[in-house]
């Protein structure tokens, strides 16, 4: 029996009347996740007339297209510029870094540290001391995945539902985190605290982050945590890389 061809990326699809999608894998991973958001940046970069929006998922870049363009012209550029580069091995634009304030006394620091096969110290320890990078937004306004950490933070969802993690929240599984933009029921597992408010409407810009955005957290106590509460970022700092 012949094995089944592999899938070869990027691959570009149409997604309704007005869309294409710009796959860079079939799940996710570091690389695919690279990629697609390098040529997110090219795509914005470059601004082509006639695509009105381009937003990136953990594998995928969507295109919203204005209808009135020459669409066959516009989806041949699109084309050329997918192919214009190996987007795997374009290095992906540094741009802004956030160090972001966390109390580590989260309900379930202990059982994931388990999971993971390291005590809380070395929990904390290695979070901290990792560069993640946000994956993509999603589920909630502005709330991002981050990742990727090492493979053995690759902890499974729990298997029931946690019925609240308050807004803030640091949670771990699938190695990724996410800061919680709201309260909310999860089935990850809540290891810190954070008083970053990933959305905010009175901020002149309410998303915090942007895909590619890099993220380190630095560890702070309960009360530390408490004092940044008024602070509208959370007492985190915003580094522009370039």
């Amino acid at each position: 029996m012949n094995e089944a061809t592999p899938e070869r990326f990027p691959k570009m699809s149409f997604v309704g009347i007005d869309g294409v999608l710009v796959r860079f894998g079939a799940k996710m991973c570091d690389a695919a996740n690279a990629a697609a958001l390098a040529f997110h940046q090219h795509i914005e970069k470059i601004a082509l007339v006639g695509v009105l929006e381009a937003a990136p998922s953990l594998t995928a870049v969507f295109l919203r297209l204005d209808l009135d363009a020459d669409l066959e012209r516009l989806v041949h550029r699109i084309s050329k510029e997918v192919d214009a580069k190996n987007w795997f091995e374009d290095p992906l634009e540094k741009r802004r870094k956030w160090t972001i304030p966390c109390s580590f006394d989260g309900r379930q620091l202990t059982e994931a540290a388990q999971l993971a096969g390291v005590s809380d110290a070395q929990a904390v320890a290695q979070i901290t001391a990792t560069e993640v990078r946000v994956l993509t937004l999603g589920f909630a306004p502005g709330q991002p995945y981050l990742g990727s950490l090492d493979s053995h933070w690759d902890i499974p969802r729990m298997d029931g539902i946690a019925p609240n993690v308050p807004a803030c929240a640091l949670v771990v599984a699938v190695g990724q985190l996410i800061i919680f933009a709201n309260e909310a029921p999860t089935g990850w597992r809540h290891i810190g605290q954070t008083a970053f408010r990933c959305f905010d409407q009175s901020r002149a810009e309410p998303f915090a982050f942007q895909a590619g955005d890099l993220v380190q957290f630095q560890s702070a106590t309960p009360s530390e945590i408490e004092a940044l509460q008024s602070d509208r970022f959370g007492g985190a700092k915003l580094e522009v890389l370039s």
